[in-house]
């Protein structure tokens, strides 16, 4: 699987998360097994999507920014820019997550829908961004060789 692809395939997995959750937010004062899977949510955020973004921000785009033309280039900003405010939405959901650990409530309940409704309408939106407007940017410009460099910085990346 070349890096787009996987890529591509962290955005399935974002979405059958997401279609997840928003189960969990729907059950959220009525079922108390959505309580217990905050944490597997709040690891999947860490593990999944904060690694996805990394992986774009470390790997992608500065491959991306050396084939790209420059009239191309603003997508790349306007990822990025994305990125942060769903990250600190996830540090937020984290906090949550530690809060309802302590002490389950109403409150934090509700804190769990409110935090985890932020992050699918930033999540959502996002991936298709970058589906729609980014991935085809790649498929159009890169050649072999890019694709080769985009490996290589991937491996470099993984340390292997």
């Amino acid at each position: 699987m070349d890096v787009i692809e996987k890529l591509i395939a962290g955005h399935r997995e974002a979405k059958e998360e997401i279609d997840i959750l928003d189960k969990l937010v729907k059950m959220s004062n009525s079922d108390a097994f959505a309580w217990d899977n905050v944490f597997k949510i709040s690891d999947f955020f860490e593990k999944e999507v904060r690694e996805h973004f990394r992986l774009e921000e470390i790997v992608l785009f500065p491959v991306m920014k050396n084939v790209l033309p420059g009239a191309e280039q603003n997508i790349l900003a306007e990822i990025t820019d994305e990125h942060k405010p769903i990250l600190w939405k996830f540090d937020d959901f984290k906090k949550m997550a530690e809060r309802h650990k302590k002490i389950s409530s109403k409150n934090s309940r509700e804190d769990f829908v409110s935090s985890s409704k932020a992050i699918i309408d930033s999540l959502i939106p996002h991936a298709k961004k970058e589906d729609e407007k980014l991935f085809p940017l790649v498929r159009k410009y890169f050649r072999a060789e890019d694709y080769k460099q985009l490996e290589e910085t991937y491996f470099k990346y993984l340390k292997v």
